[in-house]
């Protein structure tokens, strides 16, 4: 039996289940999801493959874990930094240059979901675009005003979500192949910026 980290089983779990996805996250940012093997991210806590299956099914669903553990709380802070008192286009112009350069700088949500989020399993893709949620629900939010308002053309919601998120993708993997990101990244969110406006404003 393994030996107890914590005052009991319920506070060990836990600490080594936070473990686990802080060795996950260290892994994925420096050798990438792919090159991780569940071995190493056990290895790097200090337990064995059969312990690490009491807390994860497999690498999908350490990496779903993971964004969940900790992207809602990074949305959260990229809406927060958009300001309230300026138009609707211009606080979609703050909210998508946010979020590109948040996804196209940051080693491992950013990077490594946008690699290689498309080959996960369909189930997996559903949990990780769940944990976006606030973000589309904030964008949405804004553009709807914006159109009320009479300041932004009127598309069908749905349709306008897409394309404005495809944008956005489009925009961070625009940088994320670059060689040197963050020489380009002005360059890259203005232009999409000037796209998305061109389009939306009246």
């Amino acid at each position: 039996m393994p030996r107890i980290r914590a005052a009991n089983i319920e506070e060990h779990k836990e600490l080594t289940r936070g473990q686990i996805l802080d060795a996950a996250q260290e892994l994925f940012q420096t050798e990438g999801y792919d090159e991780t093997s569940l071995g190493d991210v056990a290895n790097r806590v200090g337990i064995g493959r059969t312990t690490f299956y009491e807390y994860f099914t497999d690498k999908e669903d350490l990496l779903c874990s993971l964004v969940e553990a900790t992207l809602p709380e990074i949305i959260t802070d990229i809406i927060a930094g958009v300001p309230e008192n300026v138009s609707p286009a211009e606080q979609l112009s703050v909210l998508s240059t946010r979020m590109v350069e948040f996804v196209s700088t940051d080693a491992m949500l950013g990077r490594v979901l946008h690699t290689d989020a498309s080959r996960l399993s369909p189930s997996a893709q559903l949990r990780v675009r769940a944990t976006h949620r606030e973000f589309a629900s904030e964008f949405m939010r804004i553009y709807m005003e914006g159109v009320k308002s009479g300041t932004l053309r009127s598309y069908p919601p749905d349709l306008a979500g897409r394309f404005l998120q495809d944008l956005m993708m489009s925009a961070a993997r625009s940088v994320i192949a670059l060689e040197e990101p963050k020489d380009r990244l002005p360059e890259v969110t203005k232009s999409m910026v000037d796209f998305m406006l061109h389009g939306l404003t009246t």
